[in-house]
């Protein structure tokens, strides 16, 4: 692979760092292009930046896209419509139902941890979600990286499994290799 040929410095100034995990693959080659094809998919939030994300902008070109990191300094990495602040205070950014689609990866359980915030961020991603609007989220089912147990948590619970077709599943952890523990989990909103 010729990126590897790249210096690291480079990389680390916002240019494409791609992860080689089977995780990264799985948002890259399944998630990200599934739902750039949808026609009604076109609000598109992503949480969490770093140089390895920062390619995403260009896959999302005909979207209406932005990121959102509470740390200032993940800026570079961010899309143009890049948001400083925190997933919890997503109507501050966004009116109810403006979005179709938010990606949240790695980050519950690297950064949030506590279980009120975890509840209001994802309180807010359904308060923002269009209905039938999509939240997809990763994470990793660790237990140094697991916070608390997901199912325990009721501002999920208000919304539906959602089918993510490539995967056939609206819950997908990596068979092949147990020792890679992320988990992509797939909601719907549905009123009710």
């Amino acid at each position: 692979m010729r990126w590897r040929r790249i210096p690291r410095v480079i990389l680390s100034m916002g240019w494409e760092d791609p992860i080689v995990r089977h995780d990264r693959f799985i948002l890259e080659r399944k998630i990200i292009p599934f739902f750039v094809s949808l026609e009604n998919i076109n609000s598109v939030l992503f949480v969490g930046c770093g140089s390895y994300t920062k390619h995403y902008e260009k896959w999302f070109a005909e979207k209406r896209y932005w990121t959102i990191d509470s740390n200032p300094l993940k800026k570079l990495y961010g899309a143009k419509n890049h948001i400083i602040g925190s997933m919890t205070d997503l109507d501050r950014y966004f009116s109810g139902g403006e979005l179709d689609l938010i990606i949240c990866n790695g980050v519950f359980g690297w950064g949030l941890n506590d279980k009120k915030q975890v509840e209001a961020a994802f309180e807010a991603s359904f308060r923002c979600l269009r209905n039938g609007g999509v939240l997809v989220l990763g994470w990793d089912d660790t237990q140094e990286r697991r916070p608390f147990p997901l199912q325990t948590c009721e501002s999920l619970a208000r919304f539906q499994p959602y089918r993510f077709a490539p995967l056939a599943t609206s819950h997908y952890t990596n068979k092949k290799n147990m020792a890679d523990k992320h988990v992509f989990d797939f909601y719907e909103k549905r009123s009710a």
